[in-house]
């Protein structure tokens, strides 16, 4: 597998570093650590031709800082590691990098932490996500002070609990091929979670049908959960099914992986179009933007 860990030097990126240490990532393993300088627009003059020049070289040696600490966090993985600096837009100097070398997989974290912050995502991060042409980790780490979001732990993780999405599309049927190639253990705890929009009926004529048509989502949704919980046991992990029935997916499944205090959710994306990519998928988009912890995007 060869993934591509886009850092900056931040809190938030070390911990994402850390995040990937513990990450049953699949051998042979290929990581690159990538940082990318963005220049600022600057109109040429006889003034700015003389800090100008002083500035790149000053923002090129905080990303090889970035580089080097980076590479130190992430030593001990058994993995060719390697290390590559780009100018540019970040985030699309990350996609543009992803689908030049053809990763496997791009982890970046994410900076947002409260509630608005987390819709809100970061720039960087919810480009990415919503462009890259592979599947992305964004890694939310966890706060050393709840009420101070720049305040970062980067202590040692672990993933030991983690909620996946299923549905009956086709795009779960390719996340679950992507999620078998991870070495999972039976210390990885993972749910296969279906949800269910609830009928809501006011008409007494047809509340008969409607709970029947309401059982049989319900049994849909539970088989699809325990098929995905079965895959997953196969694939060496400790797995469970189960179902849940909610007016909204995604609050309904964010509201799910929080009350099991998850450290990782996964949702898959069949967005392949140019506009399939940008709107991401609703039910993605709102869990990459509301989840308390650390999402994958599977493409």
């Amino acid at each position: 597998m060869k993934v591509l860990l886009a850092v900056d030097g931040s809190a938030h990126a070390l911990a994402a570093c850390r995040y990937l240490t513990a990450f049953p990532l699949p051998q042979p393993l290929q990581v690159e650590i990538l940082t990318v300088v963005n220049p600022p627009e600057v109109i040429l003059s006889a003034q700015s031709e003389l800090w100008y020049p002083q500035f790149l070289d000053h923002q090129e040696e905080i990303g090889r800082e970035a580089l080097a600490s980076s590479r130190q966090t992430i030593a001990h993985l058994s993995a060719d590691i390697a290390t590559h600096q780009m100018m540019g837009h970040v985030g699309y100097s990350i996609v543009e990098r992803a689908a030049a070398e053809k990763f496997d997989l791009v982890v970046v974290a994410a900076k947002g932490h409260s509630a608005i912050e987390r819709v809100l995502l970061g720039s960087v991060s919810d480009y990415v996500a919503t462009h890259s042409p592979c599947s992305v980790l964004v890694v939310r780490p966890e706060l050393t002070d709840s009420e101070d979001s720049a305040s970062v732990s980067t202590d040692n993780v672990s993933i030991e609990d983690g909620v996946v999405c299923v549905d009956e599309r086709d795009v779960s049927e390719a996340m679950m091929k992507h999620l078998c190639q991870y070495a999972w253990t039976s210390q990885h705890h993972l749910t296969a979670v279906t949800a269910s929009v609830k009928l809501e009926v006011f008409r007494e004529d047809i509340l008969a049908s409607t709970m029947e048509e309401a059982a049989r989502r319900r049994s849909v949704a539970k088989r699809c959960a325990d098929a995905a919980a079965g895959r997953l046991t196969q694939c060496g992990a400790t797995a469970s099914g189960a179902s849940v029935e909610v007016e909204h997916i995604g609050h309904g499944l964010m509201q799910f992986a929080e009350r099991n205090k998850s450290d990782l959710v996964v949702v898959g994306d069949s967005g392949r179009g140019l506009i399939s990519r940008v709107l991401l998928g609703s039910t993605s988009r709102y869990v990459l933007h509301h989840a308390h912890c650390s999402v994958m995007v599977v493409r």
